[in-house]
């Protein structure tokens, strides 16, 4: 069962709070946490300085509504997965101000993420090119692997 403070309950209800509560083994829904205007970061927090976004942990900010939430990880789904001779870093797109939508979509409005964007070679080339970023090999890929 999941408890509500006062206010919070208040913004859940104003966008439909009648929703069943996500499926623990499930994906996190976004679309059911967007009244809070939350930035990618503020969950995903090594999106902006490491390679992979990773999935957050429960944390204080999930405990001012999920009192029985605990210390485990939150339902996630991983839904993009690179090659492993592919070199991708989040803070480096970041760095190159491309907002997380470029890849991701309109992921508040999703209650269930799916690819936005091939995540293959000639869909990355694509965007490069489309943003004037290099399309030299090596930026995205090893020597001899």
């Amino acid at each position: 069962m999941v408890r509500l403070s006062g206010a919070l309950a208040l913004g859940l209800l104003a966008f439909g709070a009648d929703a069943p509560p996500p499926d623990p083994a499930g994906a996190f829904n976004h679309k059911q946490h967007a009244a809070f205007k939350l930035k990618c970061v503020s969950c995903h927090t090594t999106a902006g300085k490491a390679e992979r976004a990773g999935f957050p942990a429960a944390s204080a900010q999930c405990k001012a509504c999920h009192t029985k939430i605990g210390e485990r990880e939150l339902p996630s789904v991983r839904v993009y997965q690179l090659a492993d001779f592919v070199i991708f870093s989040h803070a480096r797109h970041l760095t190159a101000k491309l907002e997380c939508a470029t890849c991701h979509g309109d992921v508040a409005q999703s209650a269930v993420i799916k690819i936005e964007r091939p995540i293959t070679m000639i869909g990355c080339v694509n965007c490069h090119k489309e943003h004037k970023a290099t399309i030299v090999c090596t930026a995205c890929h090893e020597l001899g692997q």
